[in-house]
């Protein structure tokens, strides 16, 4: 899918493809990566590297065209609805491609809409003619993604934590397990993502003003951020990891020793009841309130030894 933009005093808007600023190209066939790469000459390589899932954040330059790779959450839209789904699959990463070309800037992602959604919640809109600013709005946003979808993780950590006392299951460990994948698919991206932006300050091909050169400063504050509160909630998330294990033990340690006391107290009147069921003569085997007899003797042992069992708490 090939889109069309120019940049107005609004931000940008769709045109037609001799006044566009930029390209968005959105999980493109071999066709349209032909297409633009023979007409705008760009190296076909630049176009096709960005749809790779595992390719990784970096820069580089081949004749006038430079392109950047950064990664983005997969999610660009405020996860409530997501919350759930985290518990059982991990949150990943994409892609995002940014060819800058001494007229255009293609963007190009295998995700559709991503780079239209994160231009879209700009907060601060790239001025007319300013097609430099767009790249770093987009780390701008990306990075303030990060933020929000750490501060859902932390939300969903804080519901496991909520049902961790009674927790007698793996549920628990398994969500930890989930979020902590997100969270190591983040801080890579984030520290990889750093790299580039520190490289981009002083890249001599661009030749940042001064206008610019703050955007990106922004954007290296947001990314700076993102990585500081993944690196205290993944030691967090540690310590809670085997906090909850030690947990969920000790819950499944209480419920069997609960059980073994049951079990102990039931052994009296099954030996007391197993032993009148002999053709031997017994105590009260003739007396006519023998089975009530037998019945109290055997509730009074099982009340005698709960409440020694409760006193030591054993049960």
């Amino acid at each position: 899918m090939l889109s069309y933009y120019k940049f107005n005093e609004d931000g940008f808007t769709k045109g037609s493809e001799e006044e566009a600023d930029f390209l968005d190209l959105e999980n493109p066939n071999p066709e349209e990566i032909q297409k633009i790469a023979t007409k705008h000459d760009i190296p076909p390589l630049f176009l096709s590297d960005p749809l790779d899932p595992l390719e990784r954040p970096r820069m580089d330059q081949e004749g006038p065209n430079t392109l950047i790779i950064i990664r983005v959450p997969s999610h660009t839209a405020r996860p409530h609805e997501q919350i759930e789904k985290w518990k059982r699959k991990p949150m990943t990463t994409t892609p995002l491609g940014i060819i800058v070309t001494e007229k255009k800037i293609v963007i190009v992602c295998r995700k559709l809409g991503l780079a239209q959604e994160l231009l879209c919640r700009s907060s601060r809109k790239p001025r007319p003619r300013c097609p430099l600013s767009l790249i770093f709005k987009i780390f701008i946003e990306s990075s303030t993604d990060f933020i929000h979808h750490l501060e859902h993780l932390e939300e969903l950590t804080d519901r496991a934590e909520l049902t961790l006392s009674r927790a007698q299951q793996n549920e628990e460990i398994m969500t930890l397990l989930t979020i902590d994948k997100t969270l190591i698919n983040f801080s890579v991206a984030l520290r990889s993502n750093r790299t580039i932006m520190e490289k981009l300050m002083d890249y001599p091909p661009l030749k940042l003003n001064p206008e610019e050169l703050d955007l990106l400063e922004h954007g290296l504050t947001e990314n700076q951020q993102a990585i500081f509160m993944a690196d205290i909630f993944g030691q967090v998330l540690g310590s809670m990891s085997d906090a909850f294990g030690t947990i969920i033990s000790n819950n499944l340690n209480k419920v069997v020793k609960f059980l073994t006391g049951i079990t102990i107290i039931l052994m009296l009147p099954t030996f007391i009841v197993g032993a009148y069921g002999m053709n031997v003569n017994l105590p009260f085997d003739k007396h006519p309130y023998a089975f009530w007899i037998i019945v109290i003797l055997c509730f009074i042992s099982c009340t005698l030894l709960w409440l020694f069992f409760a006193r030591k708490k054993w049960v």
